[in-house]
This record gives C-alpha cells, structure tokens and sequence, in this order.
C-alpha cells in the first residue's frame, strides 16, 4: 500500500514539475498545513472522479494532473468569455 501511494506521489511531482516538498512539510509529510497539500488533495479527488466516470484510459484519454497542468505547478488558464446579449 505504502509503496503504491509513493509511486503515486512520484508520478504526480513529475506531471506538475515540481518535488514533494511544494505540498508537503519535509518533517511530516501526513500533515495538511500546507495549503497546496489542500488544494492537491482536492484535484487529486476531482481526478479520481473523472477516472471513476470513464475517463480511466481503456477507451480514450485517462484523467491525471497533466492534463491541465502540462508540467507545470500554475497551469496557464483563461477563464472562457461569455458575450453578453
């Protein structure tokens, strides 16, 4: 278990280009103090959603954090324009 949530962990810095530390404090890596560690656990979530409602990679794409964020911790987003009529 321990070992499949590291690889996990590994593949997720990697899709967002950074280390461990960015989420988590080096002297308690279980603790939620970090904001990002938060934020993580929340896309990590949303994730799991998209995974669990098809988007798993036996049929088309597999939802994982490279999807948006492109190897980068802050993806560049443009939120849609709407005209106004």
């Amino acid at each position: 278990e321990e070992e499949v949530v590291r690889e996990n962990m590994l593949a997720i810095s990697r899709q967002l280009g950074v280390t461990c530390n960015v989420c988590h404090l080096p002297e308690n890596f279980k603790s939620n103090k970090k904001m990002q560690f938060k934020i993580a656990k929340e896309h990590i979530r949303i994730t799991q959603i998209l995974i669990d409602s098809g988007m798993d990679g036996k049929q088309g794409p597999k939802a994982t954090c490279f999807m948006c964020h492109r190897g980068e911790l802050n993806p560049p987003f443009k939120t849609p324009e709407f005209p106004i009529k």
